[in-house]
C-alpha cells in the first residue's frame, strides 16, 4: 500500500483543560445529563454497556475521535496512522472510539493506555472491547467499554481514520461524536456534550448539585420532601 503521511489533527479547545475535567469529575453522569435536556439536548447518553473497568473510575475530557474497522491488513498503514495520530493529542483529551460492532478481539489494551497517557490523553471509551483489563485498572487509566476480550486486535482490527465525526450507538439511536466534544463517564454511563456547549452544561449542572446537596441535607434533617423540592427545585 502506498504510504500516507498523516497531519496533526489537533483540536484545542477554548478553556484550561485541566481544570474543566476537575470541575466535571465532582459531578455524576445523571446529573450532566439532565442538564443537558433540560436545554433540549436530549439524547446524549451512549446506550447500555459501556461501563468503567473499576465502578469508581471516572472519565472526563474532549474527545479525541478514533474510528476504526476489522480487517486483516498487517501493512505499514497502521503504523502510519498512530503516528498521525499520536502526534494530534491535546493534554487533557479522551480517546473515544468507534468499532462498527466488531467483536473479534480487544480494540484496546495497556500499550495504547500507555502511549495515550504520554500524550496527554486522560482516559478511554471504545464502544468495543478491551483487554489487559487487569493491567489498565493497575494503572488506573480510566477505561470504559461493552466487554472485554483476550485476542490481539492487529491482523483483526484497526483504527483507519482520526479526530473525525464517528458514530456510537447512543439510548435513542446513533449519536455522532465530533473532536472536541466533551465525554464524561462514570458507573451509570457515557454522555457526551456538544462542545460549543459544554461550559453552559456544566455550570448548570453544578448549581444544580449545590441545590441538590442542601435538598438532601433538609432531608436528612427530617423536612417534608415535597417542601424542600418547592424550595431547592431539586431531589
Amino acid at each position: 500500500m502506498e504510504k500516507i503521511d498523516y497531519p496533526l489533527r489537533k483540536f484545542e479547545v477554548n478553556y484550561d483543560a485541566s481544570a474543566i475535567n476537575d470541575r466535571f469529575k465532582k459531578l455524576y453522569t445523571g446529573l450532566v445529563y439532565d442538564a443537558m435536556e433540560s436545554m433540549g439536548l436530549k439524547g446524549r447518553a451512549m446506550n447500555s454497556g459501556v461501563y468503567p473497568l473499576v465502578h469508581t473510575m471516572k472519565v472526563a475530557g474532549h474527545a479525541f475521535t478514533m474510528h476504526g474497522k476489522a480487517t486483516p491488513n498487517r501493512d505499514a498503514y497502521t503504523h502510519n496512522i498512530r503516528l498521525g495520530l499520536m502526534k494530534s493529542m491535546t493534554d487533557g483529551c479522551v480517546q473515544i472510539r468507534d468499532t462498527q460492532g466488531d467483536v473479534t478481539c480487544g480494540q484496546f489494551g495497556e500499550i495504547s493506555a500507555t502511549a495515550a497517557a504520554a500524550a496527554g490523553c486522560v482516559g478511554a471509551v471504545i464502544d468495543g472491547s478491551t483487554r489487559d483489563s487487569n493491567i489498565l485498572i493497575d494503572m488506573d487509566f480510566p477505561t470504559f467499554c461493552r466487554f472485554r476480550n483476550p485476542v490481539e486486535a492487529y491482523g483483526r482490527f484497526m483504527i483507519v481514520d482520526y479526530q473525525i465525526p464517528i458514530f456510537v450507538k447512543g439510548i435513542d439511536g446513533t449519536i455522532v461524536v465530533n473532536p472536541g466534544d466533551y465525554v464524561f463517564g462514570d458507573n451509570d454511563g457515557v454522555v457526551i456534550v456538544p462542545y460549543e456547549k459544554t461550559i453552559e452544561v456544566l455550570q448548570l449542572a453544578e448549581e444544580w448539585c449545590a441545590s441538590e446537596a442542601r435538598s438532601r441535607q433538609a432531608m436528612a434533617d427530617g423536612r417534608d420532601p415535597f417542601d424542600v423540592y418547592e424550595e431547592y427545585g431539586r431531589f
